[in-house]
Formats: structure tokens, C-alpha cells, sequence
């Protein structure tokens, strides 16, 4: 949910959609890649665990391995709180910006 609301003011703010495609890969592509879905976030160097805690994804990750398999790395409740604030700060975000378009 956070990654589409984020989409969506991204996407309200530019004003020819060519670019859009391009600022998304930027920005989706490391926040995969830095989510831990492809490595575990145990044994990081400093530098890439402060990025990891500041990634939304890489707490959707986490919650969805403790659900899975029992481990997680932050905790299932920050991951929780983690992912609701995001996503509530970034949805009311987008529907400001998606309601200052003009046609």
C-alpha cells in the first residue's frame, strides 16, 4: 500500500507521464533490493542497516516472514506501526496532491 500511494503522488505531480516510469524504477528498484525479500537484514554492515530501517518495504518483509516462518528482525509490532504510519502519511499525501491536479 505505502509503494502505491507513493505512486500516486509521483504521479500527480509530473506533468508528462514519460518520466514517471523512469523516477519509479529509481525508487522501487533499491527499495526492493534493500527490503531484505532477497537476503536476510541480520548480519548488514552499519551503513546498510540504517538504510534498511528506513525502508517501508523492508518491514513489510519482515511481518511477512514472522507470519511465515516465526522470524523477525524488528518485531512484528514495529513492523506493524511502521507500515500504518507510512502509508497513512503517504496516502494523505497523494490525495492532497492528486486533488491540485488540473485538467
Amino acid at each position: 500500500m505505502p509503494v502505491l500511494a507513493l505512486g500516486t503522488a509521483i504521479g500527480s505531480v509530473l506533468e508528462n507521464m514519460q518520466g514517471f516510469q523512469l523516477i519509479m524504477n529509481f525508487l522501487v528498484m533499491p527499495i526492493f533490493f534493500l527490503s531484505g525479500a532477497l537476503y536476510p537484514l541480520s548480519n548488514l554492515p552499519a551503513a546498510l542497516s540504517f538504510i534498511t530501517r528506513l525502508d517501508p518495504l523492508a518491514y513489510g518483509v519482515d511481518g511477512l516472514r514472522a507470519s511465515l516462518i516465526g522470524i523477525s528482525h524488528f518485531g512484528v509490532i514495529a513492523d506493524f506501526s511502521v507500515l500504518v504510519s507510512v502509508t497513512l502519511l503517504l496516502l494523505f499525501l497523494s490525495s492532497y496532491l492528486f486533488s491540485k491536479i488540473q485538467v
